[in-house]
Order: C-alpha cells, then sequence, then structure tokens
C-alpha cells in the first residue's frame, strides 16, 4: 500500500469517530440523524479528503498519518465547541476550512525548505515583531490577563501563534548552520570545559526573549513553549545534556525572579497549588474542572450530558479539556492524549527521514509546538502544573491557533516529503553524502527516541494524575 492509499484509509477510519460525536449530540439534543443534521462531520470528512487529494499531488511522500491525526482531533473540536459555544460553532468551521486551505498553499509553495532557511534572520526578526506587536497602542488588545492579541475592528488575532513558527525556522537555520561549533566546549572554567561564551549567546537570547514575553505581555504559556521548543531542537542538533541542565537552572532562575516581580504569577501559582482556597472566585475555573472531571468517571456521562459545557467559565478555549473528559470520561480522555502522542512519533519520524539538518530541525520544532503546548495546557487544567491560558491545538476554539496548527501540518508534511528513500534520495544515499544532509543518522535516531522517550513520560503523568481525579479521588 502506498503512503498515500494509507493516508486515505486513516482518513476514513478516523472519520466514524467524528461523525459518531456528533450524532450523539444530534441523539440527545431532541433531533433525528439526517444528512442535515449530519452535514458538518460530513463537510469536514469531505474538506479532508480534497486537502488529502493536494497532499496526493504536492507531496507524495509524506507521512501518512499525520493529516488523519490532524482530522481527527480537529473534528473532535468541532464538536465540542459546538457542544459547548454553538453560536461560535460555524465561525470554527470557517477558520478550520481557511487552516486546510493555508496547509495547501503551505505544500503548494513551499517547495524546498533549506531556501525558505536562508532568511533565517529576516524571519527571526518578522518573528520578534510579531510577538511584541500586540504591546502597540490602538491595536493591542488584552485578554485574559495577558496582552496578547492584535484587534482591528471586530477582527481580532494572536500573533503570537505565527511567531513561533518563524522562530522555529530561525533556529533550525541556525542550529544547522552552527551545530559543529555548538557541540564543541573550548571554554575552561577551573575543572570544567564549557562552551564560548559566543556559542551560549543564541541560548541567553531565547531566554531573554521568552522572559521578555512573560514581563512585557504577561503570558506564561507562549514563554514556556518558546523555551522548551528550542531546548528540545538544541539537544536534538548537539546531543550535549549539558545544555538540558543549563536550560533547566535558567528557567529555574526565570521561575523564581518572575513569581517575586509579578502579581500575575503569583496568582497563578497560589491557585495552582490550593485552587479551593479561592473557589468561588479566582480559583472557580480549576475547580469547576475538577468537579467536572471527577463526575466524568472511567466511560464519562455521555455526550451532551456533562454539566462543565454550563458551569467551567470560558471552556471552550483554555479549559475545553474537562469538558471532554466529563463526557467521554478517562477512557475518551486518554484517547485524546493519545492522539497527540502518536502525532508526536510521525513528527519524531518525518525528523529522522528528513533530508537534511533544516527540514530535519524544523519537524523538531513545529512537533515540538504541537506536543508540549498540549502537555501544558491539560496539564494545566489537571494540576500537574500551574495553568498558563494557551489553546489546546487543533480542538480548543479560536482561529489563530486552527490556522497556526494547520500551517505546521503542512510544513511537516513538506519535510516528510523531502525524506530519504523517496525516489533518488535512495541513491544520493548510496553513492555520497550530499552538502545539505542530515548529521548522522545513528546520533539522530538516538537523539529523536530520548527526546520521544520524555514526551511519552510527560504524557504518562498526564493520564496517571487524571486516573488520580477521576477514578482513585472521583468521589
Amino acid at each position: 500500500m502506498t503512503r498515500r492509499n494509507l493516508e486515505l484509509l486513516l482518513l476514513c477510519i478516523a472519520a466514524p469517530i467524528v461523525i459518531v460525536l456528533f450524532g450523539m449530540m444530534v441523539v440527545n439534543g431532541g433531533q433525528e440523524l439526517t444528512f442535515n443534521t449530519l452535514g458538518v462531520p460530513l463537510g469536514i470528512f469531505v474538506a479532508f479528503v480534497i486537502a488529502h487529494l493536494a497532499v496526493r499531488r504536492f507531496a507524495p511522500g509524506a507521512d501518512p498519518a499525520i493529516l488523519p491525526i490532524s482530522f481527527a482531533l480537529s473534528g473532535i473540536g468541532i464538536a465540542f465547541v459546538t457542544r459547548i459555544v454553538p453560536d461560535l460553532a460555524v465561525r470554527q468551521l470557517m477558520w478550520l476550512y481557511a487552516g486546510i486551505a493555508l496547509m495547501v498553499l503551505v505544500l503548494a509553495f513551499i517547495r524546498n525548505l533549506d531556501k525558505v532557511a536562508n532568511y533565517k534572520y529576516t524571519l527571526m526578526a518578522v518573528g520578534i515583531l510579531l510577538l511584541l506587536s500586540p504591546l502597540l497602542p490602538g491595536i493591542g488588545s488584552e485578554s485574559g490577563g495577558g496582552q496578547l492579541w492584535l484587534k482591528v475592528g471586530s477582527f481580532s488575532f494572536q500573533p503570537g501563534e505565527l511567531a513561533k513558527i518563524l522562530i522555529v525556522v530561525f533556529l533550525a537555520g541556525y542550529l544547522a548552520a552552527n551545530r559543529e561549533m555548538l557541540s564543541v566546549f573550548t571554554w575552561d572554567v577551573g575543572p570544567f570545559r564549557l562552551p564560548s561564551l559566543s556559542t551560549l549567546l543564541p541560548l541567553i537570547v531565547m531566554w531573554a526573549l521568552a522572559f521578555l514575553v512573560v514581563v512585557l505581555e504577561k503570558d506564561l504559556g507562549l514563554a514556556l513553549v518558546l523555551f522548551a521548543v528550542f531546548v528540545v531542537m538544541l539537544y536534538v542538533a548537539t546531543g550535549k545534556k549539558f545544555y538540558l541542565v543549563v536550560s533547566l537552572g535558567m528557567a529555574a532562575v526565570a521561575a523564581v525572579a518572575l513569581y517575586f516581580m509579578m502579581g500575575h504569577v503569583q496568582t497563578r501559582v497560589s491557585i495552582w497549588l490550593d485552587p479551593f482556597a479561592d473557589a468561588q472566585n479566582k480559583g472557580l475555573q480549576l475547580v469547576q474542572s475538577l468537579y467536572s472531571m471527577a463526575d466524568g468517571d472511567l466511560f464519562g456521562t455521555g455526550i451532551g450530558r456533562g454539566m462543565g459545557a454550563s458551569v467551567i467559565p470560558v471552556a471552550e478555549s483554555d479549559f475545553i479539556f474537562p469538558v471532554i473528559a466529563e463526557e467521554v470520561g478517562l477512557l475518551g480522555a486518554a484517547g485524546v492524549l493519545l492522539l497527540y502522542l502518536c502525532f508526536a512519533i510521525r513528527g519524531m519520524v518525518t525528523a529522522a527521514r528528513a533530508k537534511s539538518d533544516v527540514s530535519s530541525f524544523i519537524a523538531v520544532g513545529l512537533t515540538s509546538i504541537i506536543v508540549l503546548q498540549a502537555f501544558i495546557i491539560v496539564g494545566g487544567v489537571t494540576r500537574v502544573i500551574p495553568l498558563t491560558g494557551i489553546t489546546l491545538p487543533f480542538i480548543s476554539q479560536g482561529g489563530s491557533s486552527l490556522i497556526a496548527s494547520f500551517a505546521i501540518v503542512g510544513c511537516l508534511l513538506r519535510c516528510g516529503d523531502e525524506g530519504t528513500g523517496v525516489g533518488e534520495e535512495v541513491k544520493q544515499a548510496t553513492t555520497a553524502l550530499s552538502a545539505n544532509s542530515v548529521l548522522g543518522r545513528v546520533a539522530l535516531g538516538k537523539r529523536l527516541t530520548g527526546t520521544m522517550i520524555i514526551f511519552s513520560a510527560l504524557f504518562a503523568v498526564l493520564v496517571a494524575n487524571l486516573t488520580y481525579i477521576m477514578v482513585i479521588q472521583a468521589d
């Protein structure tokens, strides 16, 4: 079976999940199952089949599982946005179609990621400007305690979502050009040998940028994602555990400094430690989400029968996962997390197959955005870590996040289509190393395996914590 035929088969396997979700909502809402009442899931499936045809045309060698996983997650998202806020469902559906269209445009017009990375410093400048643009007077807008939005008339957009992608492409280009230098330690400090100061400078700059985002925009989630993604990419590029240790130390220093500098961070930490201390005010969202998840138990209350959709404030964005967990139970919630883990696996497989360092590092970085963002928001609403207020990729209500997620899918499919083992790449690999060939396959494979083990451990913690909340401590 070819990759594209397998992709079509997986889309057909995912379709019943989405259709059944909508069907249960229709039945529990007192309506009959007809083509009209099931028009939304059928329309979503048709849109993804069209996307599949585009992938077949523009990226025939791409990974066959990434698009079906995206279909399952976004279909679940549309279903629960419809369940929670029916008035916003049509807008979310339009954003989904726009995201799919953008994914196709990425595949059609970006044919060589190495050439795109040649403009890495321009991309970095644009990415930083996008990150800081919500601070502009007149168009910058505050929401949920953070200065995150650009607003022009009735249209609002979160530029940080696209900024993350541009910064990842810059980092991939920089790491591909400088990975040898980053791997050599030449600075003697007492008994220790460290990288030179110029080598450490990118790490310091990214740490400072993440710190600045928190201080100026009060966006702890975006800063955490940016820094964590950079650390993952740096480790995959160099294989040096030293960078992991230093990064954790820098993150700890920043966390302590921010806690004492900003009341916003103190509030998030206090809610995390004891949400019931102020359950009617600041801790309301987290307390209600805990009760909702506990109500779900092992098998859930049933689609459309949970209370979380009506009692959790702004459940459609930051707190959509507790609503899902309540209505589909621990097994369904763990299944959603497993989809993200499968996305991580296929993203890392794409990185392992990539024909160049740039493509490999882009695949690692973009996969890490989706996976770490999912861990951070689910960890926040289940009290594994303090709540940060970011969206759940593909699922949460919000056009900015959906557009960015499908742009990431388009780039990952492009990375996979350029992979080794496709067409002439086999001949290149067996004759000689090309100038842009990826770093040693064995070394890269070990680093990607180590990264995947860490991702798996993070999601195992989430499932274990969900089990504690929804089954062990549910009563």
